[in-house]
């Protein structure tokens, strides 16, 4: 028997802005569109926190991100995968085999980093890809600023990875870059502080500023798709969940997820309020 009881599921999340608007539209798109007795708690807490709620019995679903799931939770894979559907692919069957779990349909939107700048400067100089920032470094364009975070600085998948990926690593030693607290970047970008910074995203700063974002073109960075990570027994008790579960996953893109993130976390909506409204505007509930 499920987690939510009999006829019931329970729906959990992690406790951030997005996570809470996965979680409601997963609690509402079900509650509107079954017969089911569905139980919230969401906000939970993080990833393990929600995965061990999931492998105990306490929780039927949440919305895990594929490339957190594949570094982070059990058995933790150190391989890269910017494919989206590879990913998903040999994460079903990962956790399938060791955790009676799966991954139902992910959603385009990838909360991955990003480099992003403002369209003025991309006007100026052309640079609208990763590519195109290796090329106008390399051809001695080091005069400018580029923020980050301190993790992002130091990491194998950020800055010194992706500079060697590029191509661009000598030249890079010229240039001033600068670590502040990822919140701040966004700003920083915005008020011409810096050329150039790193985000996350779906971070709504990115659609508050009208910042744009370098195209990853050669894939460097893993993808972080959000899908339902759903209890197998759960699935074969209660298969009327996956429409309306899949067909949330599928209406979501990178566009529609920072409005949403921009309403919560920024103009202070509720995320309840906020995943109803567009279930109800999207015909979803």
């Amino acid at each position: 028997m499920s987690s939510g009881g009999e006829g019931g599921v329970t729906v959990g999340s992690k406790q951030f802005a997005e996570q809470e608007i996965l979680g409601y539209l997963g609690y509402h798109g079900l509650a509107e569109n079954t017969d089911l007795d569905v139980v919230d708690e969401v906000s939970l807490g993080g990833s393990n926190t929600n995965f061990e709620a999931l492998k105990n019995d306490n929780i039927d679903f949440y919305w895990e991100y594929t490339g957190t799931a594949w570094a982070t939770l059990p058995p933790q894979q150190d391989e890269v995968i910017s494919d989206s559907d590879e990913l998903h692919q040999r994460l079903n069957e990962e956790f399938s085999e060791e955790h009676d779990l799966e991954f139902l349909d992910y959603a385009t939107f990838n909360n991955a980093y990003v480099l992003m700048t403002t369209a003025e400067w991309q006007d100026e100089t052309g640079v609208e890809s990763m590519s195109d920032l290796a090329e106008y470094v390399n051809d001695g364009n080091t005069d400018m600023t580029i923020v980050m975070d301190a993790e992002f600085e130091d990491r194998d998948d950020g800055w010194p990875g992706l500079i060697e990926h590029y191509g661009f690593a000598d030249a890079a030693s010229d240039l001033d870059t600068r670590a502040m607290e990822a919140g701040l970047v966004y700003q920083a970008v915005n008020e011409g502080e810096s050329e150039v910074g790193m985000g996350f995203n779906t971070n709504p700063n990115i659609v508050r500023f009208d910042l744009q974002v370098l195209e990853d073109d050669e894939g460097f960075f893993p993808v972080y798709n959000p899908a339902p990570l759903v209890r197998q027994d759960t699935l074969e008790e209660f298969d009327e969940m996956v429409d309306p579960l899949e067909s949330i996953a599928n209406s979501l893109d990178t566009e529609t997820i920072r409005q949403l993130n921009q309403r919560v976390s920024i103009d202070n909506e509720n995320a309840e309020d906020v995943a109803l409204e567009y279930l109800q505007n999207n015909d979803l509930a």
